[in-house]
């Protein structure tokens, strides 16, 4: 899965640039400066901040509450930064009421430093600024609102936003993601914000189950339906039916040691060393398979690998899983389900619970010891919003000078329904110790997409 940049924190005034089918040059991020890609974010009819703030804590002299009564029936037009002004309040005046109480503010926050609730004003105040191209308005709102980002979530949420519409999206989505984690009831307007970014940031399972959740939200304002339906356009739902080559149902990233081998249509994610030979195969008739050779080991005739066999699949109506593992071992172990071992103990299982068997014989590898088996069966229920697990904030590809077209790619969902899956690893006893290590280590790895 895709990678995101930690040191991603700040703003450098770019906005953002996405869309369904965008060009990208050096020329056009420079042209796009408030052009399609934030009017693509944030959709301004349906987004209000300003409400979010509790008028009663802010200073009550005259200067800051009429600073807020004026802004809070122009803030929609404020959301993002608009190419082309559609608003029948002209953007001059929009701009020098923006201005005026940006001016208004700062100066109260001399006056009143301790008042943190006009300090999330005046951060989100100069947000909104900012995109009326005030340009003070973005130190100003980086500078106010991080330092109460850790205290009080809509500092955190606000400078999310002015991050995601800027040019750190990453940390921008990295903030929303806190803020869900964090609060336990969010707003509807806050959803779709998080929708919006998560759009922007190749987070398309975060999006759509963000839509769900603002709709939750009697008192939410409209969602953009064009809005929402790219976003639920950009998952496919897995076909049972389909053949999916390799490359398009698994993901491989290479991380320090590791590679990542992801498949939100398998319901999985996994870690193998860098030094191991995957062998992925086409997903068809809702089944997933691929075997992974180790590294080298010492035995006493030579170098030696062991084997292991990953394998996800639908499960049949009214098979339990245990006799899927029953059916499956004995299909592989060549007749040794009769004399193996069960409920091994130190087997970690990637879900609450796991079938696990082990047949150690001397009748195969027998210059080596004999062999060793160890199979482990698990089975995953369908989560509420499939895909979540595997989703990280990601930045949009980079203008390289020529001109390249960027198409967000269909995402495949999770097979619908329960799945059973099941890893073995083959080894013989030379090898055994270092094998059972690797064997350990991929299931410790493992990131299955159940509820």
């Amino acid at each position: 899965m895709p990678t995101f940049d930690p040191s991603d924190k700040g703003s450098n005034k770019t906005p953002l640039l996405f869309s369904t089918s965008v060009t990208l040059s050096s020329q056009v991020v420079i042209s796009v400066l408030r052009t399609v890609a934030v009017a693509f974010l944030f959709t301004t009819s349906a987004l209000a901040q300003v409400r979010q703030i509790d008028r009663a804590k802010l200073p009550q002299n005259k200067a800051v509450q009429q600073a807020y009564a004026d802004l809070l029936p122009i803030d929609q037009f404020a959301q993002t930064a608009e190419p082309k002004w559609h608003f029948s309040v002209p953007k001059d005046d929009v701009a020098a009421r923006f201005s005026a109480a940006l001016r208004t503010l700062q100066r109260q926050q001399e006056l009143a430093p301790d008042n943190k609730e006009l300090q999330i004003f005046t951060g989100l105040v100069g947000h909104l600024a900012y995109n009326l191209e005030i340009e003070e308005g973005d130190a100003l709102a980086l500078d106010l609102l991080e330092s109460l980002a850790n205290e009080d979530f809509r500092a955190d949420w606000f400078l999310g936003i002015h991050q995601c519409q800027t040019n750190a999206p990453v940390a921008g989505m990295q903030r929303l993601l806190h803020v869900e984690t964090s609060n336990p009831s969010l707003p509807g307007v806050f959803w779709q914000n998080y929708a919006n970014c998560a759009g922007t940031t190749n987070m398309p399972f975060h999006a759509v189950r963000a839509y769900d959740r603002a709709k939750e939200d009697t008192n939410g304002m409209p969602i953009d339906d064009q809005l929402e339906q790219v976003a639920r356009k950009r998952i496919k739902p897995g076909d049972v039916a389909a053949t999916y080559p390799s490359k398009q149902a698994w993901h491989q990233e290479k991380t320090p040691g590791h590679i990542l081998i992801t498949s939100t249509v398998c319901g999985e994610a996994f870690s193998i060393k860098h030094t191991f030979h995957p062998n992925i195969r086409d997903v068809a008739y809702a089944t997933c398979l691929m075997t992974i050779e180790t590294d080298q080991y010492p035995s006493r005739f030579g170098p030696s690998s062991a084997s292991m066999l990953l394998g996800t699949q639908i499960a049949k109506p009214d098979e339990s899983l245990e006799a899927f593992a029953k059916r499956t071992f004995e299909a592989f172990s060549n007749g040794a389900l009769a004399r193996a071992k069960t409920s091994l103990p130190g087997i970690h299982c990637p879900v609450a619970t796991c079938l696990s068997y082990e047949v150690i014989s001397d009748t195969l590898y027998k210059a080596e010891g004999g062999a060793h088996l160890l199979a482990v069966f698990f089975q995953s229920d369908q989560p509420p919003f499939p895909g979540l697990r595997f989703e990280t904030p990601q930045l949009l590809p980079k203008a390289a000078g020529a001109l390249a077209f960027y198409h967000p790619e269909e995402t495949l969902q999770r097979f619908n329904g329960t799945l059973y899956t099941f890893v073995t690893i083959d080894a013989n006893q030379d090898i055994y110790p270092r094998a059972r290590a690797d064997f350990d280590d991929l299931l410790k790895s493992f990131v299955v997409d159940t509820k």
